[in-house]
């Protein structure tokens, strides 16, 4: 009987031990070392209590050749100490002479890991033979350096990359400050010269000049009506470029003007327009456009350039009106107490309506930056109106008009930068160059033949011109919204 109680105590006892065993080993992760790599008595590793898995002493690991042996295929010389292990990187070759299977050795540190020689550090995801990507270029260079710059901003200043560096070009609506200046576009046209037939010149349209800068609006908003293809609605207008010039002379006026080409015809000018105290210029002109354009977009498979073509219908709006008045003296009633004086204004009207192709091309500089260019160009049918009105002492109103349609062409190019705060807005600015040819401009529709008023049997008739072309340029800023 105590026998029996004697085996059934050491069944037990081994079953327990076993347990145990299992246990321990099972809780061991997934590649866990050995324990029989442990130190002696299987404690606590350390700096000394544990080895390096490898051959048993005395022999040389698979595929090279036992010390004193020439590996195979190879002539003497020094051969590799298998105490020495295996280089940091598989990749890399023995020689540094020789093409690596991967990378170039140029791109891995001493310890193996992948870094850039122009910066030193990890060029994040691997260098790419070289240090380069696909379209050679250096991971680590001018443009890692400022990747890296914008990485440690703080808060919103920094660029928001979700979606990585080929994040789709898209926002839903777009709203910006517009500042552009406009070349008045036509040749100078003189108004005003000091003395009869002298040929000094003094006042012209040259002086009114329209060069600066004025502000206006611009506004777009996008429709979706597929995978990577849109409707898109643009605004932008309500740049307003105004300026005036003006002369004087000492009485009793000596300011003569086109109208009597200058005091010639006839001699000594008319009471309205000359002999005058003051001659002045006053010059406006106003920009409106607006599109409706369906957009095709593409992106290429590395996702560092990304595009789109656009086809639509463009309407644009130029108004402008000069006008040239004239003071004189109060002498022009047989009381010599009347005001002499003239207004004659021009206005000119032009709507330009018609097709337009374009494409843009943009580049993934950083994840949330991006550079981008845009053209477009149509032709047009432009309506174009020409109203003259004069008012003088010697006539109470003449009216002339006149309506043409041209062949006009508008070409838009762009150059914008686009930074991303977060998901829903983005700040994106711009310089803009617009051309248009085959316009009216009021500059260019001053009439110098005089009104049958003034001079009785005068040919004088209504014409009008609209062959001019002005340059508007000038740069943008607004935000972009996508909900």
């Amino acid at each position: 009987m105590k026998l029996l109680k004697g085996w059934k105590l050491r069944i037990l006892t081994g079953l327990a031990l076993a347990s145990v065993g299992g246990q321990l080993q099972a809780q061991m992760m997934p590649g866990s070392m050995d324990p029989s790599m442990l130190g002696a008595g299987g404690g606590p590793m350390g700096p000394a209590s544990y080895r390096i898995p490898g051959p048993p002493p005395g022999m040389a690991p698979p595929g090279m050749a036992p010390p004193g042996m020439a590996p195979p295929g190879m002539g003497g010389g020094p051969q590799m100490d298998p105490s020495m292990g295996m280089p940091a990187n598989p990749n890399m070759s023995m020689d540094p002479n020789l093409p690596s299977a991967g990378y170039g050795p140029e791109c891995y540190g001493p310890d193996g890991g992948q870094v850039c020689p122009n910066c030193g550090s990890g060029c994040g995801g691997g260098c790419g033979n070289a240090c380069t990507d696909i379209f050679g270029r250096d991971r680590c260079g001018l443009l890692g350096a400022i990747g890296a710059k914008l990485g440690q901003c703080r808060g919103k200043l920094r660029p928001y990359g979700e979606g990585g560096i080929a994040t789709q070009r898209w926002f839903d609506v777009y709203a910006e400050a517009m500042f552009l200046s406009r070349t008045k576009g036509a040749a100078n046209f003189n108004t005003s010269s000091l003395g009869a037939g002298s040929g000094n010149f003094v006042l012209g349209t040259d002086q009114v000049n329209l060069n600066q800068v004025q502000g206006g609006l611009s506004l777009q908003a996008n429709v979706q009506t597929g995978p990577g293809s849109n409707f898109e609605f643009v605004y932008f207008g309500l740049n307003k470029w105004n300026s005036s010039a003006q002369v004087t002379s000492p009485p009793p006026g000596s300011l003569f003007s086109f109208i009597s080409n200058f005091g010639v015809t006839p001699s000594g000018g008319f009471d309205d327009t000359d002999r005058s105290l003051l001659h002045s210029l006053s010059y406006t002109s106003q920009l409106n456009n607006g599109e409706i354009n369906f957009r095709r977009r593409w992106a290429e498979p590395y996702g560092f350039y990304q595009g789109s073509f656009l086809m639509g219908v463009r309407y644009l709006d130029l108004d402008e009106q000069i006008i040239f008045s004239a003071r004189g003296a109060n002498n022009n009633t047989a009381a010599n107490n009347g005001l002499r004086f003239c207004d004659y204004t021009t206005d000119t009207q032009n709507a330009l309506v018609g097709f337009q192709v374009g494409a843009d091309l943009w580049y993934n500089l950083f994840p949330g930056v991006k550079l981008g260019v845009e053209g477009k160009t149509g032709i047009y049918n432009n309506r174009a109106h020409q109203i003259t009105s004069i008012v003088a002492n010697s006539i109470s109103s003449l009216n002339e008009e006149v309506l043409s349609n041209q062949v006009a062409y508008v070409t838009q190019l762009s150059s914008q930068l686009y930074y991303r705060l977060n998901y829903k807005w983005a700040v994106r600015s711009s310089y803009q160059v617009i051309w248009v040819d085959g316009v009216a401009l009021a500059a260019e529709n001053l009439n110098s033949t005089p009104p049958s008023t003034f001079l009785p049997g005068s040919a004088r008739t209504a014409t009008i011109n609209s062959d001019a072309d002005i340059v508007l340029q000038g740069f943008t800023i607004g935000a972009e919204y996508t909900w």
